[in-house]
């Protein structure tokens, strides 16, 4: 934003019209209720528009027919105040994401690795044999790649991450800080006298184009073939995807979510927080599943689902309710039974 400097900088940038005070000073993008002076904020939804007067920034991007303006304050009227603030946090996000096209001198880089020019790797990169790197790339620091792993363009990789042997990555992907892609498979050959024997996990992971995998997610490879993440998935913090599963295109799965082993995944999928799905089953497209539900045979219906184990929304939640007024049930049963005693 180096070159947009006043409210009317801004304003022309994003085609859109200006009241107040044109040459107002921008210098940083804050939160409605956390903006102060220098800062640009948005009021999209209707609290925050009607509540403009406690809103300390200098300028706010509202929608083109707000009415009674606040005095003394820089408005920006926008068909859709959200999508200009959000146009903002991109160029931003250019600018933050812009590094120097070089290899640092303390990355550790085998001989017949394949690294494009346009390439930047961080201090203290590990990119063992027989790896490619497609065209601008970032790795940062810390990062260690395995053995015969291939990574397409245009890839963001922070740092601490760890690819194991044979990765296959596409496009366009982003992998967030301490992210493991391709540990073992949770694979044990229990014996008679209750020791384990470790199944040796000899597949792959291949992540396709346009993938986010968030911190501390961990990621198997298959015991043998291949652990598939599709093109569009977007996959929050703190998740498990067991060996040889399959996630279909644009699924989101949030924080602190399970998947067992061997279980396939829709497409357009929506696992929200503390999911857990067992393994070698199937959910269908377009399922949603509510926070905290369990998931123990297939899904085959889209639909939206919740609880232990998963049922239908309308009926899950019926039946938390019944169970809500259980209690007072039970009550006026034991009455019953005392008087016809």
């Amino acid at each position: 934003m180096d070159k947009l400097k006043t409210g009317k900088d801004i304003a022309d940038w994003l085609d859109c019209d200006i009241l107040g005070n044109e040459n107002v000073k921008i210098d940083s993008l804050s939160s409605f209720l956390l903006a102060g002076n220098g800062d640009i904020t948005f009021a999209a939804e209707k609290k925050y528009v009607d509540n403009l007067k406690s809103c300390n920034a200098s300028a706010i991007i509202v929608p083109i027919d707000f009415s009674e303006p606040e005095q003394n304050k820089t408005y920006i009227l926008s068909n859709n105040p959200y999508q200009s603030f959000l146009k903002l946090v991109y160029l931003v996000n250019d600018s933050i994401e812009e590094v120097n096209k070089i290899i640092h001198n303390s990355a550790v880089i085998a001989d017949d690795v394949q690294i494009d020019k346009s390439c930047f790797i961080g201090p203290n990169v590990v990119i063992q044999k027989g790896c490619k790197i497609g065209k601008n790339n970032t790795i940062n620091g810390n990062t260690v790649i395995y053995s015969g792993s291939v990574i397409g363009e245009n890839n963001l990789i922070h740092s601490n991450v760890s690819i194991y042997h044979n990765t296959q990555i596409g496009d366009n992907c982003i992998f967030h800080a301490n992210c493991v892609i391709g540990s073992d498979g949770f694979g044990y050959l229990e014996q008679k006298d209750g020791s384990y024997n470790k199944i040796p996990q000899i597949g792959n992971v291949i992540i396709e184009d346009n993938v986010e995998i968030g911190a501390n997610t961990t990621i198997d490879r298959a015991f043998v073939g291949s652990t598939i993440i599709r093109k569009g998935v977007k996959i929050d913090n703190l998740v498990q995807i067991g060996h040889n599963c399959q996630i279909g295109e644009n699924t989101a799965i949030v924080s602190q979510t399970g998947v067992a082993g061997s279980t396939i995944i829709g497409q357009r999928v929506r696992l929200a927080g503390q999911v857990g799905i067992a393994g070698h089953i199937e959910i269908a497209d377009d399922v949603v599943l509510y926070a905290k539900s369990g998931v123990h045979t297939s899904i085959k219906q889209k639909g939206e689902y919740f609880g232990i184990p998963a049922r239908p929304k309308d009926e899950a939640f019926r039946i938390v309710y019944a169970l809500g007024k259980l209690p007072e049930i039970i009550k006026k049963v034991n009455k019953i039974i005392k008087e016809s005693l």
